[in-house]
């Protein structure tokens, strides 16, 4: 979804997306913002950037904007209450709108 938003390819958007969902199931980070990260990345090598270096001004204000959404919490399981026990359920969850605010927080521009 978040892939989608920002404008990825097909190709990428389902890489990001299992980017994500591995993430997220593990419950050890939010991979949403995982996968915007890996996003703007790529949209850099796309639009020619060859090294932003360790800070890249677009991942930081994203962090920036996911901060604020989470109130600084970046633990999956400790910003949804849950761990999910599989791939379908953590695919219920978002498809329920779980997790819209930051999916859109991260998307923005």
């Amino acid at each position: 979804m978040l892939a989608q938003k920002m404008g990825a390819s097909g190709l990428h958007t389902v890489m990001a997306a299992g980017l994500a969902g591995g993430i997220g199931l593990s419950g050890g980070a939010c991979g949403a913002l995982g996968a915007a990260i890996w996003i703007i990345g790529m949209n850099n090598l796309k639009e020619g950037v060859e090294n932003a270096g360790l800070n890249p001004p677009a991942a930081i204000e994203t962090i920036e904007r996911f901060i604020k959404c989470t109130k600084g919490e970046f633990v999956c399981s400790k910003i949804t209450g849950r761990q999910f026990e599989n791939v379908s359920e953590h695919a219920s969850y978002l498809k329920a709108g779980g997790c819209s605010k930051i999916i859109e927080a991260l998307a923005a521009k």
